[in-house]
């Protein structure tokens, strides 16, 4: 028997829901538009043990004020070119006078040796705390120039201002210097008598008339 080919459907298709009992109306289920994370994802896996860390955020200081923003701290100025220029000068001035100093200090017998004879108050006779003082004295004058030049040339190297420290320094010396020579020449008394009126100056000797 030959196979004869079947003859097409002629018939129309029936339309979505025309052969639905009346009064039937399909709705969609509640949760068909819900991911289901309760099933692993495995690309989802994948991607992140791929993807890099993520920079962390900045974290800003919050201002005063909630309305303003964070400002930026600015930083130390730098000084003026002359403060370099008058901080050089100020340290070799220094060093003159605290050589002067120094010279004043070791030459202060010689120069009691000299006032004694020209006011007719006999030989000059230091106490023993005379030599003690003038050592001090030279330390002092010495250490406060080091000091002062070690304390600019670091400013300077912090690029702050220094012209102020060997300023200070050379006033504080000549305060220094003037109680120095003050407690020296307490230590006299034939001086300290002669000035407060006490002894009066033997007249220099002169010498005889020729007849």
């Amino acid at each position: 028997m030959a196979d004869e080919d079947p003859r097409p459907d002629e018939r129309p298709r029936p339309q979505y829901g025309e052969l639905a009992p009346p009064g039937w109306v399909w709705k969609p289920p509640e949760d068909v538009d819900r991911l289901d994370t309760a099933r692993p994802n495995p690309a989802a896996d994948d991607d992140e043990a791929v993807r890099p860390p993520e920079p962390a955020a900045p974290v800003y200081r919050p201002s005063s004020h909630p309305s303003e923003p964070p400002t930026a701290v600015p930083g130390p100025t730098p000084p003026p070119r002359w403060n370099l220029t008058f901080t050089i000068l100020l340290i070799a001035f220094g060093f003159f006078g605290m050589s002067y100093s120094v010279l004043i200090l070791q030459a202060f017998p010689t120069s009691m040796q000299v006032l004694h004879s020209t006011q007719g108050l006999g030989d000059y006779s230091p106490a023993p705390v005379v030599g003690t003082l003038i050592t001090v004295g030279t330390l002092t004058m010495t250490g406060l120039w080091a000091v002062s030049t070690g304390l600019a040339v670091w400013q300077l190297v912090r690029r702050r201002m220094s012209f102020y420290i060997p300023l200070a320094a050379g006033v504080i010396a000549l305060v220094a210097l003037f109680v120095f020579l003050a407690v020296i020449l307490s230590t006299d008394p034939a001086l300290i008598d002669f000035y407060s009126g006490v002894m009066p100056a033997s007249p220099a000797p002169t010498a005889p008339a020729t007849p």
